[in-house]
């Protein structure tokens, strides 16, 4: 049978509205419902319990919201939560997505040379999620962490000539035999065109498009694809809506309405009870 429930997409702040751009592209039938966890933005800089710690409340709050399946748009929440979050998903009916498993697949299959470059945040590459996973599939595997990149995007400097300096520094020392580049943090497609200039031969993976494409299969797969009709579109931020009304619509292409601002409650929610 159809499901017409919306699909919850939730990140650490603006990044994943890349996300839930290439989503409402590729699944244009479904409603979709966003949680910009803003008031702790970023995850980057948090120990791995404190992120699944946020990650499980907000994962509790979009479960209040009768959401069908959940994607975390969040590469550190991806590296640090999505296991504990799908073991929980799992018992509650609702398949968890991370970005991280199907940026790798993609460039596994993309790779001639066998050699990956992923570009992420600090939080992101000391995790290792994507260099395991690349070494797992016998892939040679750099990486590289270019925080800069996050702030160039938020400001709206992700173009012109500061960008392709700072691009050119992170990236002075790349393996030159690459030839294909994760764009490990949802950020990080803004600087698509800096990065090339770079490495003007290397195929660029965004793991927004990437995860679209996953989720899209996987729920067609488990029969809950909606019918169609009038989808929905609601963004939740847990502060600052007004930044996230104007630095948003940069990520997500138009602006990101309507905004209700939120309270996440530590409690007892499924998801913060397997958290610990």
């Amino acid at each position: 049978m159809p499901d017409d429930r919306a699909i919850g997409v939730f990140d650490s702040g603006i990044g994943g509205l890349t996300v839930l751009a290439a989503l409402a592209q590729v699944l244009p039938a479904e409603s979709l419902l966003y949680l910009g966890d803003t008031a702790r933005v970023p995850y980057g800089t948090r120990s791995p319990r404190t992120v699944l710690r946020y990650a499980s409340q907000v994962a509790d709050h979009l479960v209040a919201h009768d959401v069908k399946a959940m994607v975390v748009a969040c590469n550190t929440a991806s590296t640090h939560a999505l296991d504990r979050l799908s073991a929980c998903g799992a018992e509650l009916g609702i398949p968890v997505f991370g970005v991280i498993e199907p940026g790798v697949r993609q460039a596994v299959a993309r790779t001639r040379s066998g050699r990956v470059v992923v570009l992420g945040t600090e939080g992101t590459v000391r995790g290792g999620r994507y260099q395991a996973l690349l070494r797992e599939a016998g892939v040679t595997c750099q990486a590289i962490a270019c925080p800069l990149f996050v702030s160039l995007a938020e400001e709206g400097w992700h173009t012109g000539e500061i960008a392709r300096m700072v691009a050119a520094k992170y990236l002075s020392g790349i393996d030159p035999e690459a030839d294909t580049v994760i764009l490990g943090c949802t950020h990080f497609p803004l600087l698509r065109d800096a990065i090339s200039a770079r490495m003007p031969h290397a195929d660029l993976v965004d793991s927004a498009s990437a995860t679209a494409a996953a989720v899209a299969e996987a729920l067609a797969d488990q029969d809950l694809l909606a019918e169609g009709g009038d989808p929905g579109l609601g963004f939740l931020v847990t502060d600052n809506l007004e930044r996230f009304h104007s630095v948003g619509t940069r990520f997500l292409g138009r602006t990101p309405e309507p905004v209700e601002l939120v309270d996440l409650v530590a409690g007892v929610g499924p998801f913060t009870r397997v958290a610990g």
